[in-house]
């Protein structure tokens, strides 16, 4: 033991001595001066020195007991260095400022980038600074991430002479424990995310409306296997309408019925009413979104009306990242309500009243429906007082031969008709614009029109292709209508007194609705007659309209070059190519699709496709006998349409890698009806 060393130990004995010399001085002094009193001083000094010399002594005694020599503490030092080393959990050991001084091989196991962490700090090694590490609220255990794993860490500070120092180890239940434990976790919040659905009977107003009191069993029928439904998913199930749902359950099983195409759509449609045994057809609108429940609710009502305006019949599911198409297997009804009809007309009337002008337009290469839908609007628009024009392309053969019928028509202005520049020149903020027979902004005659105007409106008949980037005015798709002239020509008659039509108006609508049904042939129900009644008798007649369907001699020699190359696929799908290099412009899409709709009256064929290539830009015309949905094919080719009729636009490919793609398509719809 060295000097200083006893001199520390002495030193309490060391001050008892000097305190006791002034005790005795004090004492000898008082008992000079002041006799009897210097006694009782006295008596209490000794007592003092006795407390204190014994309270020293046994603080020195305690501390020589728990005393350790310095052979003893170095060997004990040895020892605990030698245990953390081979300990299997890590351990590291570092400076207030994340300076590592040492750490043990059990951390290089855990981590074996982690070999040589000399010279490093612990934000370096570990991807997290010290002063996180040390933060009170994080001694009792600590996650961290390191790379793509989690890990748990326990921290512990101790005094040095030499400054703080912070313990880093890992806790009983390990260093990467955190990993497994997260992982599950997550996935118990996620498959436990609440769902919330709206389900909508389609047609029961139409059945209750048709089949008098046959359609209650069926109701309850309805009623009772969507209540079993929602308790096979542990789910809260409320009617809130006559024929609408809400729907509350967990994400877990909406991933089961993902898996399974929600089948539920097939056995909901085995329910029949009725004589005529019609099927009964559920629409749903899911949100599987994250998020408050307003957020929820507003996604699962948009979900609903978009499965409404694809016809019906099918579950939409939207998530965050992406909207999923479920069932639409069956064509959509003909029947439907008129009030809906009249009360879009009324609010039409009202924001065209309210804008500067009035801008209307259908498809890109628009057809007859197109160009009469877009005529008849002008004319609603021209009885509010507004200036009104139709954008569309005047090189277009099918615009220039409407124009040619219409302008025939006394009450025809020559400056209506505009093209995409104009429109764009001459467009104000307060300008309301009509998109019809179109829902898909990206294909309308002119999209840019839609962001610079006040508002805009959808009158459609095709079904939806998806959600709106800028949410319309008015939205109307109706995809139970044959056409858009049908949908127009109601609304006319609701809101357009009697004898404002124009005769050439109404041979445009009516040749809108003779092309898309086939000359009344398909698609058509007693609405669609008594819009061609209305237009009747405004002055339409069939044979002013046939010279819109003659063909010229080139387009018959090309539509034989498109029936030459006709081949089956699958059984019961026709495609053909005809690679005329756009050299006949549009018509030569026209004709694609004349070729298709003769095509379905093949004996056998349920589905015809006509690819042509106009410029750089291969167009592909579907059509159906109304057994398969050509709109779910050419979705998967980023087109749409209507179930018996549909169309896409493919650039950057050739018709034979067209050809391949569209196939392709084919195939995964089939595969998808199992």
């Amino acid at each position: 033991m060295n000097k200083k060393n006893k001199f520390m130990k002495n030193l309490p004995f060391f001050i008892c001595s000097i305190f006791a010399v002034v005790v005795l001085g004090c004492y000898a002094i008082a008992v000079a001066r002041f006799h009897v009193r210097a006694l009782r001083a006295g008596a209490v000094a000794v007592l003092i020195y006795a407390a204190v010399t014994l309270a020293v002594f046994l603080i020195s005694r305690g501390k020589n007991a728990s005393t350790i020599s310095g052979e003893d503490r170095l060997i004990l030092s040895r020892a605990v260095f030698d245990s953390l080393d081979r300990l299997e959990s890590p351990v590291l050991i570092c400076r207030q400022d994340g300076k590592i001084v040492w750490c043990n091989s059990g951390l290089s196991s855990v981590l074996p980038a982690l070999k040589r962490v000399s010279g490093k700090t612990v934000e370096e090694v570990l991807g997290v600074s010290a002063e996180e590490f040390s933060t009170a609220e994080n001694k009792g255990g600590f996650t961290f991430e390191l790379g793509n794993e989690y890990y748990i860490a326990e921290t512990q500070q101790i005094k040095s002479s030499r400054g703080d120092l912070l313990i880093i180890s890992a806790p009983a239940t390990g260093f990467k424990a955190a990993t497994d434990e997260l992982a599950l976790f997550r996935q118990r919040i996620e498959e436990s995310e609440l769902v919330v659905a709206y389900v909508y009977i389609d047609n029961l107003t139409e059945l209750s409306q048709n089949e008098g009191e046959s359609f209650r069993p069926a109701a309850t029928k309805i009623d009772e296997f969507l209540r079993e439904w929602a308790a096979d998913v542990n789910g809260i199930i409320k009617e809130f309408e006559r024929d609408r749902y809400l729907l509350i359950f967990e994400k877990r099983f909406l991933d089961r019925y993902k898996e399974t195409k929600f089948d539920v759509l097939d056995s909901i449609r085995d329910i029949r009413v009725g004589n005529d045994r019609l099927p009964v057809t559920v629409s749903m609108g899911i949100a599987s979104v994250r998020g408050e429940f307003a957020e929820k609710d507003k996604a699962a009502r948009a979900a609903l009306d978009m499965a409404l305006g694809r016809g019906g019949d099918q579950v939409v599911v939207k998530s965050d990242d992406s909207t999923e198409f479920f069932g639409g297997r069956t064509k959509a009804s003909q029947r439907r309500s008129g009030v809906k009809s009249r009360v879009v007309s009324n609010e039409l009337l009202m924001h065209i009243s309210r804008s500067s002008g009035v801008f209307i337009m259908g498809h890109k290469y628009p057809d007859y429906d197109s160009v009469g839908a877009c005529v008849g609007l002008a004319r609603v628009a021209e009885f509010c007082g507004v200036d009104v024009h139709i954008v569309a392309d005047p090189e277009d053969p099918n615009v220039a031969l409407c124009r040619t019928l219409y302008d025939g028509d006394a009450g025809a202005e020559d400056d209506l008709f505009i093209t995409s520049e104009t429109a764009l020149d001459v467009v104000r903020t307060d300008s309301f614009v009509i998109m019809t027979d179109v829902n898909n902004i990206d294909i309308s005659e002119c999209p840019d029109l839609i962001g610079v105007c006040g508002g805009y409106a959808v009158i459609d008949h095709h079904r939806k292709h998806a959600e709106f980037a800028r949410r319309p005015d008015i939205e109307y798709i109706e995809t139970k209508a044959s056409s858009a002239c049908e949908l127009v020509a109601e609304m006319m008659e609701q809101v357009l007194p009697a004898g404002f039509v124009g005769t050439g108006e109404a041979n445009l609508m009516l040749s809108g609705i003779i092309l898309d049904t086939k000359k009344f042939t398909r698609s058509t129900g007693a609405r669609t007659y008594g819009a061609a009644l209305y237009l009747h008798d405004n002055g339409a007649t069939p044979e002013a309209v046939q010279e819109l369907f003659k063909s010229g001699l080139d387009s018959f020699v090309k539509e034989a070059k498109f029936r030459s190359g006709v081949r089956v696929y699958r059984q019961c799908t026709a495609i053909t190519v005809c690679d005329t290099d756009g050299e006949g412009g549009t018509s030569d899409k026209v004709l694609a699709s004349t070729v298709a709709d003769n095509l379905i009256g093949v004996r056998g064929i349920k589905a015809a496709f006509a690819i042509v290539k106009l410029g750089d830009v291969i167009h592909i015309s579907a059509r159906s006998s109304g057994e398969i949905n050509v709109q779910l094919i050419l979705e998967k080719l980023e087109g749409g349409g209507h179930f018996d009729t549909a169309g896409t636009q493919i650039r950057g490919c050739t018709p034979d890698e067209a050809e391949v793609r569209l196939k392709a398509a084919i195939d995964e719809y089939f595969d998808s009806l199992g």
